[in-house]
């Protein structure tokens, strides 16, 4: 079955970078991890040379028909990086006058210094907000006055949303937070914190790093060893594998077609495109991050880990500290604690983790996609409330005192699935009230059934929280939220009509049950053993090897590597 790749939405223009899984990213990485070495013990030379190919690699983008957006997007990133550069020189200056002068003249540099960092976050969140979020807000309007009644659309702007912008906005932002919080001294070379931004390996899809975590590698000569080149090239070659076979292949030969016409896919079909959704989005993403932490260990530099088996998770919240870390722990650090965490009123720490974890989902809306990532966003951020009320409920108490607080949680529960079902998604009553009694239901066994007391409730839990995943993936991936809305049409219509023949190839199933059954195994077992393996190789047959490898991608990709999911955002 050979369909193309249809995903992002036609209407969806993004600025897209070099790609890992590329000939061309060849010959550019190896000139680079020489010249890394060769500088090894040149600071300056080296970091000039870094900036100056992370920037080279960010405009190199792929010859596309149409041809890609114009080099000067660059200019972005350049001034993001510059904002922040001068805003963290600017806090950190105004610090110092604020520790030696009088009282008077210290109150006037804390005002001066707020406003500095105020530059900052109005200057990296507007310009995030104006390219990610402006089709958002001008979809929503047109929406708002079509159901009163006006008649009136609001004018397409057909922004292009340039590749890593949630990234490295969010990745120079968080410099000026802890500047401003006294947690980091601010970095004088602009050429070091240039490179910490544009470093090319993390630039377009993270992981995110912080400048506590990069900018001191920076200042030392990079650590170079065998082990270290030896533990790069297999994170490197195992990304790979990821996003060419559990990535672009199972896209080509399964998802994409079926995503694209859900109307003409039964159910069984719709959920088996779902259940492979899920293993592509997560061996594409958590592929990019592999192929980036391996390349920074050739170069001598370390970057932080950015998945950890997140299917494995027994809830939503273990789910969300496991997948795109680096993201979670950001929301966390410089919004859920700032907004008072875990402490206060019940209401107030139930709010700080809704919001935190709506921005999470809202984080990934991609353009064109109307309401989809609203609703993602707000089913994750429940079930992270859900949890936490589960998890510090009082089990002690006597049935009759809980009662009145369960008959309300699961009124509530049911009533709002079946107004959303039937209003928002546009399901009949009798497919709404069958929706939200299934709600209800599944409130009940998560509430009842304990995460800890044998590895059954451990498995139970985890396959919940996998299927709950699974399903919220219609809003992540459908190309519209009419799409959205006709795949969960298709999805309850329970046709019984199973799978056509055909459809999926005996080589497809073997990608999909190894793809779950490579996730579900522990992570020892790849990161430590196969790791072991791989270094017993001895070197010419390792080299060959790895050129086979790297062939055979090549030839299953047929000569079109396929952008990462995550450059939409």
């Amino acid at each position: 079955m050979g369909v193309c790749y249809r995903w992002p939405p036609l209407g969806t223009r993004v600025l897209p970078a070099m790609l890992f899984p590329s000939f061309d990213f060849l010959l550019f990485v190896v000139p680079a991890l020489l010249a890394t070495w060769v500088l090894a013990h040149r600071p300056s030379a080296r970091t000039i040379f870094l900036l100056a190919a992370s920037m080279f690699f960010y405009v190199a983008a792929p010859k596309t028909d149409p041809p890609p957006p114009p080099w000067y997007f660059v200019g972005l990133l350049v001034f993001s990086t510059v904002l922040d550069y001068a805003c963290g020189l600017g806090i950190s200056h105004q610090d110092r006058i604020a520790r030696s002068g009088g009282p008077a003249e210290a109150a006037r540099a804390r005002r001066t210094k707020n406003v500095i960092f105020g530059v900052s976050l109005v200057g990296n969140l507007g310009l995030l907000g104006y390219y990610k979020y402006t089709d958002f807000f001008v979809a929503t309007a047109t929406d708002v006055a079509q159901a009163l009644g006006l008649g009136w659309t609001a004018p397409s702007l057909n922004l292009i949303l340039p590749v890593g912008i949630s990234f490295y906005t969010f990745q120079s932002l968080s410099y000026s937070i802890d500047v401003w919080r006294g947690r980091l001294t601010a970095e004088r070379s602009f050429r070091k914190f240039a490179l910490f931004v544009t470093f090319f390996p993390q630039l377009v899809a993270g992981p995110i790093v912080r400048a506590n975590e990069f900018l001191p590698q920076l200042h030392r000569a990079p650590r170079l060893s065998a082990a270290r080149m030896e533990e790069g090239l297999f994170r490197v070659f195992k990304g790979l594998a990821k996003k060419v076979v559990l990535g672009d292949w199972i896209a080509a030969q399964l998802t994409d077609g079926i995503f694209g016409a859900p109307e003409a896919y039964t159910s069984a079909e719709l959920l088996l495109a779902l259940y492979g959704f899920t293993l592509q989005l997560y061996a594409d993403f958590s592929g990019y991050s592999d192929i980036a932490i391996g390349v920074a260990k050739l170069m001598g530099y370390d970057l932080p880990e950015n998945f950890d088996r997140p299917y494995q998770a027994t809830n939503l919240g273990e789910f969300w500290r496991r997948w795109h870390m680096t993201l979670s722990t950001w929301l966390r650090d410089y919004l859920f604690f700032p907004l008072g965490g875990s402490r206060g009123s019940v209401t107030r720490v139930y709010f700080n983790l809704w919001l935190t974890m709506f921005l999470v989902g809202m984080w990934h809306y991609k353009q064109g996609t109307s309401w989809n990532f609203v609703i993602y966003a707000n089913l994750h951020g429940l079930a992270i409330v859900f949890n936490r009320w589960n998890r510090i409920r009082d089990r002690s108490a006597p049935i009759t005192a809980k009662l009145h607080g369960w008959l309300v949680a699961i009124a509530a529960t049911g009533l709002a699935v079946a107004l959303a079902s039937h209003y928002l998604l546009e399901l009949s009553l009798g497919q709404a009230l069958g929706l939200a009694a299934f709600a209800v239901v599944m409130f009940i066994v998560v509430a009842v059934v304990p995460e800890t007391g044998g590895p059954l409730n451990t498995a139970f839990h985890v396959l919940l929280t996998f299927h709950f995943t699974v399903l919220s993936r219609v809003f992540f991936r459908a190309e519209s939220f009419d799409a959205a809305k006709r795949m969960i049409a298709g999805l309850l219509a329970f046709d019984g009509h199973g799978l056509r023949p055909g459809l999926v190839t005996p080589w497809v199933w073997l990608a999909l049950l190894g793809g779950i059954g490579y996730h579900f195994v522990p992570r020892a077992w790849v990161d430590v053993h196969a790791l072991r393996l791989f270094r017993r190789i001895p070197g010419p047959v390792l080299g060959l090897g790895l050129a086979l490898l790297g062939l055979g991608l090549m030839k299953l990709m047929a000569g079109e590597p396929k952008a990462f999911i995550y450059f939409q955002f």
